[in-house]
């Protein structure tokens, strides 16, 4: 009987998704998927040879494929039509997020509708529906591939000095590091190209994580996306973006959702429900420190000026600078020493390496030809797309 009362108060919300998706089989530039189609180049031979040079047994290959095709067909479907592997990664997230929710007493709980968004772009959004106090929560169809390249990245990065990039910040050891491994550096460089150029991952060579980096990366990985998640349905639950009419408004619910989304990361974290290897506890600093929502406001801001960049197009924008946020972020619990400290670390180590990543990427910026690689793309792909 619960969970029938619960599903009636999203039906505004699921009808306007219905709405919403019906429109979006008409664009083009929507991100559905075609089971019948193979991108030139990609092909599971490939991606099992990556694998392999990677160091990972066909034994661990056989069964990692297993694991993902049972977890994509168990996953329920929120948007028929888009790839069931994204269906799978928002149902997991949500899932974290909705029992996070209930154990911090959140308003409004059961009026949030979680949806894949076939849509490109490293993505999520709140939708408010119209004369009711129920949401939609969209997840963009490349959002957790965003955040799985971003974190491989960070941790390749923060492996090369791993006790010089946090606290104890060395710059100039980081540079010299960094120098040596100018293909880490590119790998930052091609994330962002491809996102800025086409909204995907297509233009990203595939470099999976070894057996040294997996838990790592995938840890990062999590705590972005629960992040991401988290903040968008703070904005629903803090009945946030109905009523702002200035710039300072929408710059102060900006703030107040990345704390309400910072509660809902650390309930994710305490419960032992959710640790990512089934019966073995891992603790996961990332999520609770904050480290993990600091870099994905971070790498998303380095994404924008790459894409700005590329089509001169500046959009309004409502979300405060990067280094507040973090800021934010990374002092919340400076009333608190023993939280203060076990976190700081983690959430310094992120922001000097993307602060680092960012300087080292400016020279390319300005000199990069942005013509003549814009000139070969159909265009502005986050423009059309709202056409």
């Amino acid at each position: 009987m619960a969970r029938s009362k619960s599903k009636k108060r999203v039906d505004a919300a699921r009808d306007l998704w219905r709405q919403m998706l019906d429109r979006a089989k008409d664009s083009e530039w929507s991100t559905f998927d075609d089971p019948e189609y193979q991108h030139p180049g990609f092909d599971e031979e490939s991606v099992t040879q990556a694998l392999l040079n990677a160091g990972w047994s066909e034994q661990h290959i056989e069964l990692r494929n297993q694991v993902d095709a049972e977890r994509n067909e168990a996953a329920p479907i929120t948007s028929p039509g888009v790839a069931r592997m994204t269906e799978a990664s928002l149902f997991r997230l949500s899932q974290c997020v909705e029992m996070a929710r209930e154990q911090i007493g959140a308003r409004n709980r059961d009026r949030v509708h979680f949806v894949v968004e076939p849509k490109a772009g490293p993505f999520i959004s709140k939708i408010n529906v119209p004369m009711t106090d129920e949401s939609i929560i969209s997840m963009g169809s490349v959002f957790t591939r965003y955040c799985g390249l971003i974190s491989r990245a960070y941790i390749r990065t923060t492996l090369l000095c791993p006790n010089c990039a946090g606290s104890k910040y060395d710059e100039d050891f980081l540079r010299r590091q960094l120098r040596r491994n100018p293909d880490l550096l590119f790998y930052w460089w091609r994330i962002f190209v491809s996102f800025a150029l086409t909204g995907t991952h297509v233009l990203t060579e595939f470099k999976p994580s070894t057996k040294e980096e997996v838990i790592l990366v995938e840890q990062m990985a999590f705590a972005m996306e629960i992040f991401g998640l988290s903040h968008e349905y703070a904005h629903h639950a803090l009945d946030h973006g109905r009523n702002v009419e200035d710039l300072d408004g929408a710059k102060r619910e900006e703030f107040e959702a990345d704390a309400f989304a910072m509660r809902l990361c650390e309930s994710v974290e305490d419960d032992q429900r959710w640790k990512w290897i089934k019966g073995i506890e891992v603790p996961n600093p990332y999520l609770s420190a904050g480290a993990g929502g600091i870099l994905l406001l971070g790498s998303l801001d380095i994404y924008r000026k790459v894409k700005n960049k590329m089509f001169n197009n500046r959009v309004y924008d409502t979300h405060p600078e990067f280094i507040d946020r973090s800021q934010r972020i990374k002092n919340r619990h400076v009333m608190q020493p023993n939280r203060f400290q076990s976190s700081l670390d983690f959430c310094a180590s992120v922001e000097n390496v993307l602060i680092y990543v960012i300087g080292e990427l400016e020279p390319i910026m300005k000199t990069y030809p942005y013509a003549a690689l814009v000139n070969s793309s159909p265009g502005d792909w986050e423009v059309m797309s709202f056409e």
